[in-house]
């Protein structure tokens, strides 16, 4: 099914406007059927061709057009809300790389009135960079956002790099040669799908000391042989044998694989980049690598606060996002060592649900969730515990 979608709006001095994205029910034809009226559709898009029962007037984000454009080596993939101060942060660190072939394709998630001017003067300021590529696509507003998930979808159904990479909007690169080293390491392993390097978390301003993401892999991998620009080539195994993984201020993927994976899951709102993270590397086949640089700043997110997805869900609400991945890991992926850790997340994402709901009160539902982590685990002290939250869920009817 082909989406007609009007051209851009061009200013005088032949500039595009920002486009709105809509995919509520007011944007499209209302002569189209609605409600349960389906029908089945082949959708053709740059993400891959979908066969399902679908609404006949639905229209993804993977489903949008991209305009032909002489292609740069990477597409910077920037989705944002609410914050405009923030997000010039983010912006100003991405133009301060020193390598210059690239795009940046900003998603504004549906930004209330009173930030978009905000948002204009960062924009304008940054379009005064002579040979900038810079495309603004700003979404309907919803009062939860469409999510990082369908924003970043709908920055690389855009996008016409050979690679993209990802930076939220409050975070920064702090590596001016990231984007340079990369490059030159992808150059050395033709069809490189991935690249990540590392990053280091902030809590209130003040750096944290845990072991995140990948910093597990510099040790792993200290005795084999780095290209020129030390960047070493990772195995799954390598992946999954320690605890963290790539985030996506880190990761830089090659668009085949980004659209042989689907892009992301538009479905989940929370640990969306450890997901995106699972299926691509179990899908990927070309070279994968790694570079231990620390390239940006995460700021952890303020548990007070609401402004971002971490923040904005409840803790249950999280887990059974973290249940999601879990389970798509262990039925859908391809290699039997993935499947395995997929299982192992569940149980774990299982018990910490089941105490949470304990420690919170409500012993029925940590009982049920007790259960299932003990069939799952086969572990004879959790099915203890699932037995005590029996008894006092029992206790209190």
């Amino acid at each position: 099914m082909d989406v007609p979608v009007p051209p851009p709006e061009r200013s005088d001095d032949g500039q595009e406007r920002s486009c709105i994205v809509a995919d509520d029910e007011r944007a499209h034809d209302q002569s189209r059927p609605r409600g349960a009226q389906f029908e089945r559709n082949v959708i053709h898009s740059r993400l891959g061709c979908r066969v399902g029962l679908i609404p006949a007037w639905y229209t993804s984000s993977k489903d949008l057009p991209v305009k032909g454009r002489a292609v740069p080596f990477f597409s910077i993939l920037l989705a944002t809300r609410d914050r405009p101060a923030l997000f010039d942060d983010a912006l100003a660190s991405v133009l301060a790389q020193s390598f210059e072939d690239f795009e940046i394709v900003v998603v504004d998630d549906g930004s209330a009135e009173q930030h978009l001017a905000g948002y204009a003067e960062v924009l304008a300021a940054a379009r005064t960079r002579p040979g900038l590529r810079l495309q603004h696509h700003r979404l309907v507003r919803r009062p939860s956002g469409h999510g990082q998930s369908y924003s970043l979808n709908v920055a690389a159904a855009h996008a016409a790099g050979d690679y993209l990479a990802i930076l939220d909007d409050d975070d920064v690169w702090t590596d001016a040669e990231h984007l340079a080293r990369a490059a030159r390491s992808i150059g050395h392993a033709p069809r490189t799908d991935l690249y990540m390097a590392n990053q280091r978390g902030f809590r209130n301003g003040e750096p944290v000391s845990e072991g995140l993401w990948l910093v597990q892999l510099e040790r792993r991998l200290a005795e084999r042989t780095a290209d020129a620009d030390g960047s070493w080539r990772l195995t799954l195994d390598d992946l999954l044998a320690i605890e963290g993984f790539c985030h996506l201020n880190c990761l830089i993927v090659r668009r085949g694989l980004w659209e042989q994976v689907g892009g992301m899951d538009e479905a989940i709102r929370w640990e969306c980049d450890r997901d995106l993270y699972l299926r691509l590397i179990d899908t990927a086949t070309g070279p994968m690598l790694h570079h231990p640089a620390i390239v940006s700043r995460h700021n952890i997110p303020d548990p007070t606060k609401s402004a971002n997805m971490t923040t904005a869900l409840s803790m249950a609400a999280k887990r059974l996002q973290q249940l999601r991945v879990a389970d798509k890991a262990a039925l859908f992926a391809r290699s039997p060592e993935m499947r395995t850790a997929g299982r192992r997340h569940r149980t774990w994402t299982l018990q910490k649900l089941a105490q949470e709901l304990a420690e919170a009160g409500d012993f029925p539902a940590a009982a049920h969730y007790a259960r299932a982590a003990a069939a799952d685990s086969l572990s004879p002290a959790f099915a203890a515990k699932a037995a005590v939250y029996t008894m006092k869920a029992l206790g209190g009817r």
